[in-house]
Protein backbone atom coordinates (compact mmCIF):
# COMPACT_ATOMS: atom_id res chain seq x y z
CA UNK A 1 0.00 0.00 0.00
CA UNK A 2 2.05 2.95 -1.60
CA UNK A 3 -0.49 4.88 0.75
CA UNK A 4 -0.08 3.88 3.91
CA UNK A 5 3.79 4.82 3.67
CA UNK A 6 2.98 8.55 2.86
CA UNK A 7 0.85 8.13 5.92
CA UNK A 8 3.93 7.15 7.99
CA UNK A 9 6.19 8.84 6.18
CA UNK A 10 4.30 12.42 7.45
CA UNK A 11 3.52 10.94 10.57
CA UNK A 12 7.40 10.69 11.24
CA UNK A 13 7.96 14.03 10.01
CA UNK A 14 5.45 15.39 11.85
CA UNK A 15 7.09 13.49 14.95
CA UNK A 16 10.63 15.21 14.12
CA UNK A 17 8.86 18.42 14.07
CA UNK A 18 7.64 18.09 17.80
CA UNK A 19 10.87 17.15 18.93
CA UNK A 20 12.75 20.19 17.43
CA UNK A 21 10.08 22.18 18.49
CA UNK A 22 10.25 20.56 22.41
CA UNK A 23 14.19 21.34 21.53
CA UNK A 24 14.14 25.24 20.68
CA UNK A 25 11.65 25.56 23.70
CA UNK A 26 13.93 23.50 25.44
CA UNK A 27 16.97 26.17 24.76
CA UNK A 28 15.07 29.04 25.13
CA UNK A 29 13.95 28.58 28.69
CA UNK A 30 17.60 27.75 29.75
CA UNK A 31 18.89 30.68 28.30
CA UNK A 32 19.83 33.45 31.25
CA UNK A 33 17.70 37.11 31.04
CA UNK A 34 20.00 39.38 31.33
CA UNK A 35 18.88 42.79 31.30
CA UNK A 36 19.74 45.89 30.46
CA UNK A 37 19.36 49.67 31.63
CA UNK A 38 16.34 49.56 30.42
CA UNK A 39 15.20 46.48 31.64
CA UNK A 40 14.66 44.26 28.81
CA UNK A 41 16.67 41.23 27.85
CA UNK A 42 19.75 42.05 25.69
CA UNK A 43 18.67 39.46 23.41
CA UNK A 44 15.79 40.60 21.95
CA UNK A 45 16.72 39.94 18.47
CA UNK A 46 17.23 35.98 19.68
CA UNK A 47 14.22 35.87 21.01
CA UNK A 48 12.14 37.03 18.49
CA UNK A 49 14.18 34.51 15.69
CA UNK A 50 12.93 31.97 18.51
CA UNK A 51 9.45 32.81 18.82
CA UNK A 52 8.95 32.91 15.14
CA UNK A 53 11.20 29.37 14.25
CA UNK A 54 8.28 28.26 17.12
CA UNK A 55 5.65 29.91 14.94
CA UNK A 56 6.82 27.95 11.84
CA UNK A 57 7.36 25.02 13.60
CA UNK A 58 3.69 24.93 15.09
CA UNK A 59 2.69 25.80 11.37
CA UNK A 60 4.40 23.07 9.89
CA UNK A 61 3.03 20.67 12.73
CA UNK A 62 -0.22 21.64 12.11
CA UNK A 63 0.02 21.41 8.40
CA UNK A 64 1.63 17.89 8.83
CA UNK A 65 -1.24 17.19 11.48
CA UNK A 66 -3.70 18.04 8.75
CA UNK A 67 -1.96 15.92 6.13
CA UNK A 68 -2.26 13.14 8.33
CA UNK A 69 -5.61 13.06 8.88
CA UNK A 70 -6.43 13.27 5.32
CA UNK A 71 -4.45 10.61 4.35
CA UNK A 72 -6.16 8.10 7.54
CA UNK A 73 -8.91 8.94 6.00
CA UNK A 74 -8.03 8.11 1.96
CA UNK A 75 -6.22 4.55 3.73
CA UNK A 76 -10.10 4.21 5.14
CA UNK A 77 -11.70 4.66 1.94
CA UNK A 78 -9.14 2.43 -0.14
CA UNK A 79 -9.20 -0.59 2.60
CA UNK A 80 -13.31 -0.12 2.34
CA UNK A 81 -12.76 -0.55 -1.74
CA UNK A 82 -10.22 -3.31 -1.49
CA UNK A 83 -12.83 -5.04 0.69
CA UNK A 84 -15.73 -4.56 -1.84
CA UNK A 85 -13.23 -5.70 -4.57
CA UNK A 86 -12.38 -8.68 -2.37
CA UNK A 87 -16.19 -9.77 -2.24
CA UNK A 88 -16.93 -9.00 -5.91
CA UNK A 89 -13.70 -10.93 -7.28
CA UNK A 90 -14.60 -13.98 -4.79
CA UNK A 91 -18.48 -13.70 -6.65
CA UNK A 92 -16.43 -13.54 -10.17
CA UNK A 93 -14.64 -16.59 -8.93
CA UNK A 94 -17.82 -18.31 -7.82
CA UNK A 95 -19.45 -17.48 -10.90
CA UNK A 96 -15.99 -19.07 -13.26
CA UNK A 97 -16.74 -22.04 -11.38
CA UNK A 98 -20.37 -22.63 -12.66
CA UNK A 99 -19.30 -21.82 -15.79
CA UNK A 100 -16.90 -24.30 -15.93
CA UNK A 101 -18.96 -27.01 -14.43
CA UNK A 102 -21.78 -26.00 -17.48
CA UNK A 103 -18.66 -26.45 -19.69
CA UNK A 104 -17.29 -30.07 -18.59
CA UNK A 105 -21.19 -31.38 -18.14
CA UNK A 106 -21.47 -30.12 -21.81
CA UNK A 107 -18.30 -31.86 -23.48
CA UNK A 108 -19.07 -34.70 -21.34
CA UNK A 109 -22.77 -35.05 -22.09
CA UNK A 110 -23.69 -35.80 -18.78
CA UNK A 111 -26.67 -33.19 -19.44
CA UNK A 112 -29.83 -34.02 -17.74
CA UNK A 113 -32.29 -34.51 -19.64
CA UNK A 114 -35.14 -32.20 -19.72
CA UNK A 115 -38.83 -34.05 -19.13
CA UNK A 116 -40.26 -34.09 -22.48
CA UNK A 117 -43.35 -36.05 -21.02
CA UNK A 118 -44.10 -33.02 -18.88
CA UNK A 119 -43.38 -30.57 -21.52
CA UNK A 120 -46.02 -32.39 -23.95
CA UNK A 121 -48.41 -32.95 -20.96
CA UNK A 122 -48.28 -29.00 -20.66
CA UNK A 123 -48.65 -28.19 -24.48
CA UNK A 124 -50.85 -30.22 -24.90
CA UNK A 125 -53.33 -28.48 -22.08
CA UNK A 126 -53.08 -24.97 -23.64
CA UNK A 127 -53.91 -26.65 -26.80
CA UNK A 128 -56.96 -28.83 -24.83
CA UNK A 129 -56.44 -31.47 -26.73
CA UNK A 130 -55.18 -34.95 -25.43
CA UNK A 131 -52.66 -37.07 -26.43
CA UNK A 132 -54.74 -39.53 -29.27
CA UNK A 133 -55.22 -36.35 -31.19
CA UNK A 134 -53.26 -35.03 -34.57
CA UNK A 135 -51.51 -32.56 -32.20
CA UNK A 136 -50.56 -35.30 -29.31
CA UNK A 137 -49.27 -37.95 -32.17
CA UNK A 138 -47.55 -34.68 -33.80
CA UNK A 139 -45.34 -33.80 -30.34
CA UNK A 140 -44.78 -37.69 -29.08
CA UNK A 141 -42.88 -37.90 -33.29
CA UNK A 142 -41.11 -34.81 -32.64
CA UNK A 143 -40.24 -35.92 -28.76
CA UNK A 144 -38.76 -39.56 -30.02
CA UNK A 145 -36.82 -37.41 -32.82
CA UNK A 146 -35.17 -35.08 -29.86
CA UNK A 147 -34.42 -37.84 -27.97
CA UNK A 148 -32.93 -40.07 -30.90
CA UNK A 149 -30.18 -36.82 -31.61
Amino acid sequence: MKHLGNVEDENDTLTDSLEELERVNQQLRQQPQTTGASGQPSNIESTVANSETIDQLQEKVMNLESSLKISRNKEKELDELLEELMKELANVERENDTLKDRQQLQTTGNFAQPDYEAACDRTLNKLKVGKQSTAGKAIDVFVKELTRG
